[in-house]
């Protein structure tokens, strides 16, 4: 049975081993504390870039809307004009029909 001298030599050695280990594993937490820091404000700064951007492309696309609008309704209006030119088109070509109809046929 060993003596209590030994026994507390030993306990003093498991001690010291314990304490090198804590000591190593405090470090490594506060290591990958750091680097979790570090990551999450890189990710909190893109996050905010991200959101900036979306912003950006939000006032971009009401622009190209109100922009397409403009245009939709300026090729509504081109459109009715062309209908109004078709139906007159197609009044000339009944009359000159009818014209062509009344003239005498040359043999």
């Amino acid at each position: 049975m060993p003596t209590q001298e030994e026994r507390i030599n030993t306990l003093e050695q498991s001690f010291t081993t314990l304490q090198k280990e804590v000591g190593k594993s405090i470090r490594e937490v506060n290591e990958k504390s750091t680097i979790l820091l570090g990551l999450l404000q890189s990710l909190t700064h893109e996050s905010k870039q991200t959101g900036l951007r979306v912003e950006i492309l939000k006032i971009r696309m009401d622009q190209l809307e109100t922009k397409l609008d403009a245009h939709t309704a300026l090729l509504n209006e081109h459109t009715t004009v062309l209908n109004e030119h078709t139906t007159r088109f197609d009044r000339q070509e009944a009359l000159l029909t009818q014209i062509l109809a009344r003239l005498p046929k040359t043999p």
